[in-house]
């Protein structure tokens, strides 16, 4: 599929983040459908109104996002790509405010966090709303004297209001992961990454069995979690990632093995690694 047929479902307001990875990976041009959850997302592919999603996963200071892992346990669809975003943000206000004039800034409360010592050391009063793309349009459309927002640039442009700051974050390794979701499996680009949610067997050395499935055939994981199971207490689910594509033989052995260990396995998607 073109690039110019897709439609891009994310969640959050227009000159989200989000939409600053579809745009990063689709271009600048792309067609969003931006939704107001999560689940959301997930309908709109599956109802057709969006052929593609735009999920985060993970961010390299708040850890994983937690509500995008359950909802890939429960829908069927094929991670076809990750996009890793440099998260930027930046100051902004109504045109022709000044810096100066500044006495309280609204963001999501984890912005407001990664850009705490910024404002404490500016004197500005941190005020928490629902999102950041969204506190820039509420800004914009209902100007209010000595108030700014923290947002992104796209989210500036979006609305039409002025940067004052750029770089507002407090540490510069602020990145966060997305999966591009899709309803068919991405042609192969290598190096490939492949993703996996399973749970193992309460009984010892279960997920020692199989870690060293990857182990033993030399493939390099590169991410697990574990997480509650919904339907069974103190049972866990476990996320992993690793180099390689479901195709190559030795991920395909330890995939077979896996299966006969564990009591759940599910294969998210083999997909091209993100260049970072």
């Amino acid at each position: 599929m073109n690039h110019s047929d897709s439609r891009i479902a994310f969640q959050g307001e227009p000159g989200a983040y989000s939409e600053q990875a579809v745009r990063q990976h689709f271009g600048p041009d792309a067609h969003v459908v931006p939704c107001r959850s999560f689940t959301a997302v997930f309908e709109a592919i599956h109802q057709g109104q969006a052929t593609h999603g735009m999920l985060p996963v993970e961010n390299s200071l708040a850890g994983t996002v937690i509500p995008a892992y359950d909802l890939l346990v429960d829908h069927d669809l094929h991670v076809q790509a990750e996009v890793i975003v440099r998260v930027a943000h930046c100051l902004m206000a109504a045109p022709d405010t000044r810096l100066d004039e500044i006495k309280r800034v609204k963001s999501h409360h984890q912005a407001l966090a990664q850009c705490e010592k910024t404002l404490r050391r500016l004197g500005l009063e941190p005020v928490v709303h629902y999102d950041t793309a969204g506190a820039a349009r509420d800004l914009a459309r209902n100007p209010e004297p000595e108030t700014a927002v923290i947002a992104s640039a796209l989210a500036a442009e979006t609305y039409g209001l002025e940067i004052l700051a750029r770089n507002v974050e407090d540490l510069d390794f602020n990145f966060t992961r997305f999966f591009v979701l899709g309803l068919d499996e991405p042609p192969r680009q290598d190096p490939s990454k492949t993703s996996i949610i399973l749970t193992t067997r309460h009984t010892p050395g279960a997920l020692y069995q199989v870690l060293g499935e990857l182990a033993g055939r030399d493939i390099n994981m590169t991410k697990i979690e574990s997480r509650p199971r919904r339907n069974r207490p103190w049972h866990y689910l476990f996320y992993i990632d690793f180099e390689g594509h479901e195709d190559d033989p030795p991920v395909r052995e330890a995939l077979l093995d896996i299966l006969k260990s564990a009591s759940f396995l599910k294969v998210l998607g083999s997909y091209p690694a993100a260049r970072e």
